[in-house]
């Protein structure tokens, strides 16, 4: 059973969702009689009479009975006054926290990245926005850009950091498939981040200060999932274009850069790892950058059409205000171990 039927289906009576019967019969209960009540809210006795009479009517159960001492509430008022205050407060806690999300001091914001940009800024963002914003409830969530872009899509995320290639959308996932439209993602772009070639530190190309598409004629490159996918896709495109014949080894399958590193210091071949990845130095392996080869492109991204909190801008900003530098040309090497 979808969720809306479910919750239709436990819905009160009608006579029960009647907010202004509920808060007269508390006020009758709080006064004592029907007159009292009726002046301290600004109604006539008769009026506060006529509602009342037509709650017990609707709800079926009798609210007042008569003794010599006057009117007073049977059982079944009092459990119904009982509830209809903590009907009230909850509603009042309702009220509060959307005027809290609205003013950006409450509320809750659901957070992805992939895992090169949480190392790199992702993790800094959620402590400065936590720092900023104390009394809003942060989640994270890390996965590819197509998992974000899947938890985009399902709500279970607000905002997401991920990555796309001129030949491989976010909603693409590594074995070429779409998990949802292009269009129903809107992105912020954040920076560029290019692809250096790592090679094993023996390498005859590990001496260059940097690399040409040209000077991969002939190796052999240990790709990513799916044939090189996806940056190996932009890899390919971009070598065809220049006339350039690298041999692809696509045979190992894993998006994480670590494992890639590790096969090349083994010799098996050469690889691309994108500088943001390039946060330390791998043993026996040196990274160089490569001239008009593969871009990441790094955006935040959130789903098409929705207007974002307070709180969400807020951690939007903050992402922004981290990469700033990031949107510079960057200096990042990897270092030969033991250098």
């Amino acid at each position: 059973m979808p969720p809306s039927q479910h919750i239709l289906g436990r819905l009160p009576p009608a006579a029960l969702l009647d907010l202004r019967r509920l808060a007269m019969l508390a006020e009758v209960a709080r006064c004592g009689s029907f007159s009292a009540a009726a002046e301290a809210m600004c109604f006539t006795p008769s009026a506060v009479s006529q509602q009342m009479s037509a709650l017990a009517r609707d709800t079926r159960v009798v609210l007042f009975e008569r003794t010599p001492h006057g009117m007073r509430l049977t059982e079944s008022a009092e459990a119904l006054v009982a509830h209809a205050h903590a009907v009230f407060a909850r509603l009042g806690d309702a009220q509060a926290e959307l005027e809290a999300i609205a003013g950006g001091i409450g509320g809750r914001v659901r957070f992805g990245s992939f895992p090169t940009a949480t190392m790199a800024f992702g993790a800094r963002a959620m402590q400065v926005f936590r720092d900023r914003c104390p009394t809003v409830e942060l989640r994270f969530a890390d996965g590819e850009p197509y998992e974000s872009v899947t938890r985009l899509k399902k709500r279970v995320l607000d905002l997401a950091v991920l990555f796309d290639f001129d030949h491989w959308t976010a909603a693409t996932d590594y074995d070429g498939r779409a998990v949802c439209d292009d269009r129903d993602i809107e992105c912020i772009e954040l920076f560029d981040d290019p692809f250096f070639v790592v090679m094993p530190r023996e390498h005859a190309l590990a001496g260059r200060a940097r690399l040409q598409l040209s000077d991969l004629a002939g190796e052999r490159v240990v790709g990513s999932p799916s044939e090189c996918s996806p940056w190996g896709l932009d890899l390919r495109q971009l070598c065809a274009r220049a006339r350039v014949q690298p041999e692809f080894e696509s045979c190992y399958r894993t998006p994480d850069f670590g494992a890639l590193q590790a096969i090349v210091a083994t010799g098996r071949g050469i690889t691309l790892v994108p500088e943001l990845a390039l946060t330390a130095a791998y043993p026996g392996v040196v990274a160089r950058p490569l001239d008009g080869g593969p871009v990441r492109h790094v955006r935040l991204a959130m789903l098409a059409g929705l207007d974002q909190s307070p709180a969400c801008s807020a951690m939007a900003g903050v992402v922004q205000e981290l990469t700033a530098a990031w949107r510079q040309p960057q200096t990042a090497t990897l270092a030969v171990a033991g250098r």
